[in-house]
This record gives structure tokens, C-alpha cells and sequence, in this order.
């Protein structure tokens, strides 16, 4: 079972000093059948006043803290080590179709598993939006549900470019669709907008991927980031993650952090500054494959 060694540093900088940082994070990888966290530190530069650590609604890890010092510069290092083995998920064949899965998912929560429904309507960042029908109507809703959503993401690598300059975080759904382009966060809640289309339950989930260098090329330091992708409830058999921006199924490399309802839910750091004037933020991101004899 892969075990990785991951860093996430966060770096603000200020134009003017700040007197103060209100902040909520989620950076501490989830416990989940396929994967464990085996340790986790924060190391937050100036130090807080308080630091209080709570389960939020989605079962994510949320810190919460304050820091009280004047400060030019803010730092958060995340430190975690994760075991993480290949998801289990139904055979193709074996799932219900697309169809019959939206109205399985009706019957489940009329059956009283009502956590379902919060992950089948539209949420803060993904509207209901007319423009996406043409893109689930291009798959057939007959198809087994997994295969249903390996050809939605098909037609997500056709229409879609990735090109980590054309979005924001702030970025509207419209003007993705418009620009044909974005990022992983992007074809997330656009592959989030399709399957709630058809009735599914989704959900947006944040992690990190780990990713290979060139053949015969070292790893690059920071080279990896902060992912997104997706998550869809199979009646039966449970929720499998999906990966629209690379299409395949989550696998060990998929290191899960937090799950919601879109982006708004799992925002890896949130908070405002008291003062500090215009702000520079530095993100970095390492995941390294531990060897097999430290683990």
C-alpha cells in the first residue's frame, strides 16, 4: 500500500503590516476506507493566539485559529504522511445505469438517507446551467453508470483545454463554458453542474495528485498542487471518485483531503487579515512517494 510524504506551504505577504489574521483551514488529509493518515503538524508563522481543531458538517478536518502578532509576512506549512490504497468500485457492468441510478437515489432518500439530497441540487458555485445539458446529452443516461461517467468525461477532454492562466477562483461557470478552458477546480463543478443535471448525488472533493516527472527526469520540488475532482454516488455500492480533468477513475494517487458540496465547502485556506494592505500569495505543493521499508 503507497505511502506519501506531502507539503503544502502557504505564504502571504503584505504590502503594509497586518495587525491581525483570522483563518479556517483544511489541509489535514481524510481517514476513509482507502486511505489513512498516519501524521499531521502545522507550523503557522507568526504563531496563533489560539488554535481549535473541529469536524465540520462534510466530516472534514477544519482548524481554526487567530494570530494576534503585527506581521509583513504569513506562513502555513502543512506536513502530512498518508497511506493510500487503490479505491474499490463495482465492476462497468455491474453498476446501474445512469437513468436508473437518479431514481434509486430518489428511493434511497425517501428511505431516509437524506445527506443525499444536498449533493443533487445546485450549490454556492455550481449554478444549474441550461449551456451543460449539451454536454450530458451527449451520453447516453442508458449506459451502466460508470461507463456513463467515463464518456462524460470524453466529451470533457474534447470540448475542454487545460490552461492554468485562463481562470480564477472567482471565475464564473458561464465564462468557462465560454472559454473552453480552465482548470482542474473548473471541470470539477462543470462535471458536478452534468451529473446533478440528470438527478445523480456529487460531490466536489479537494486532494492532492500525485504526479510523474518525464522518464529519466528527477522529481520537481513543488511541481505537484492542490486537485480537484469529483465524486458520485453509485447506488448499491457506495460513492466513486472520478477525475474529469486527467478522465480516469480516482486511484492511490488520488490522496483525498476534503468533500463537499463544491468548492466553497473545502477551500483549503479561508480567512481576512486585519490591515496588511495589497497581498502577494505563494502556494507550493510536494508529494513523494515514501519507500516501501519506512512505512
Amino acid at each position: 500500500m503507497p505511502v506519501y510524504r506531502i507539503h503544502h506551504s502557504t505564504t502571504y505577504r503584505h504590502g503594509a503590516a497586518a495587525a491581525m489574521a483570522w483563518q479556517s483551514l483544511r489541509l489535514q488529509p481524510r481517514r476513509e476506507a482507502s486511505q489513512e493518515c498516519l501524521e499531521f503538524d502545522l507550523e503557522i508563522n507568526p504563531r496563533p493566539a489560539d488554535l481549535s481543531v473541529r469536524t465540520d458538517y462534510f466530516g472534514n478536518t477544519q482548524h481554526v485559529f487567530t494570530v494576534r502578532a503585527v506581521h509583513r509576512e504569513f506562513s502555513i506549512q502543512a506536513h502530512s504522511l498518508v497511506r493510500r490504497e487503490e479505491p474499490a468500485r463495482p465492476a462497468r457492468h455491474a453498476a446501474p445505469t445512469a437513468a436508473a441510478a437518479a431514481e434509486a437515489v430518489d428511493l434511497e432518500i425517501l428511505q431516509g438517507d437524506f445527506s443525499l439530497e444536498q449533493f443533487r441540487h445546485p450549490s454556492p458555485l455550481v449554478p444549474a446551467l441550461p449551456a451543460v445539458d449539451s454536454l450530458t446529452g451527449a451520453v447516453d443516461p442508458a449506459l451502466p453508470l460508470l461507463e456513463w461517467m467515463d464518456a462524460l468525461g470524453a466529451v470533457f477532454s474534447r470540448t475542454f483545454r487545460f490552461d492554468s492562466t485562463a481562470t480564477l477562483v472567482s471565475t464564473p461557470l458561464e465564462e468557462v463554458l465560454r472559454l473552453r478552458r480552465g482548470v482542474c477546480q473548473d471541470f470539477a463543478h462543470l462535471y458536478l453542474a452534468g451529473a446533478r443535471s440528470l438527478g445523480l448525488a456529487a460531490a466536489y472533493v479537494s486532494g492532492y495528485l500525485l504526479t510523474q516527472p518525464p522518464p529519466g527526469r528527477p522529481r520537481f520540488i513543488g511541481a505537484d498542487a492542490m486537485h480537484a475532482w469529483v465524486s458520485v454516488h453509485v447506488p448499491g455500492a457506495g460513492w466513486v471518485d472520478y477525475d474529469p480533468t486527467n478522465r480516469c477513475f480516482a486511484g492511490s494517487g488520488h490522496i483525498v483531503v476534503a468533500r463537499g458540496r463544491d468548492y466553497a465547502d473545502v477551500s483549503p485556506t479561508r480567512g481576512v487579515f486585519n490591515g496588511g494592505g495589497a497581498q502577494t500569495l505563494y502556494l507550493g505543493v510536494t508529494v513523494e512517494p515514501e519507500p516501501e521499508s519506512a512505512s
